[in-house]
């Protein structure tokens, strides 16, 4: 027992050793940093193309931006122009609804004066007929007394 007892001293004391060789080296190391010129193009390299990516995405979006913009104004100019279009219609079906009565009403006149027509016929042949009898009788009377 006394054995592992100094072999258990021994790796502490060992491990004491390491944590002061290792805490004189971060030490060490936060007073003097050491960069690696590697490293440091490589960061910079890689900041530089993130930058490069951020303005790329930043006009991207300016441009997406720039078209939304167009298409909203343009969906509005349609929207107006649908309105215009829409009354255009509506004025448009009344006229048709007016001029289909108006049709109507001389559909009507026509039929109307055809039937007066017809009637004038008829009453033009009778005025024809007893014309003709009266012509006919004046013929006998003047043909009588001649």
């Amino acid at each position: 027992m006394y054995d592992q007892l100094r072999i258990l001293e021994k790796m502490i004391l060992d491990i004491k050793k390491q944590y002061q060789l290792v805490s004189a080296e971060l030490s060490s190391l936060k007073q003097q940093p050491t960069t690696d010129p590697k490293e440091l193009t490589a960061l910079k390299t890689k900041l530089d193309s993130s930058h490069t990516e951020r303005d790329g995405a930043k006009k991207q979006f300016h441009d997406l931006d720039k078209r939304y913009q167009s298409l909203a104004e343009a969906h509005h100019m349609i929207g107006e122009e649908q309105d215009k279009l829409n009354n255009q219609i509506e004025l448009l079906e009344q006229q048709n609804r007016d001029l289909k009565q108006h049709n109507n009403e001389l559909k009507q006149q026509y039929s109307e004066i055809q039937q007066q027509n017809s009637e004038l016929k008829k009453k033009n042949e009778l005025a024809a007929e007893r014309t003709q009898v009266v012509l006919q009788r004046l013929t006998r009377i003047d043909q009588t007394e001649g």
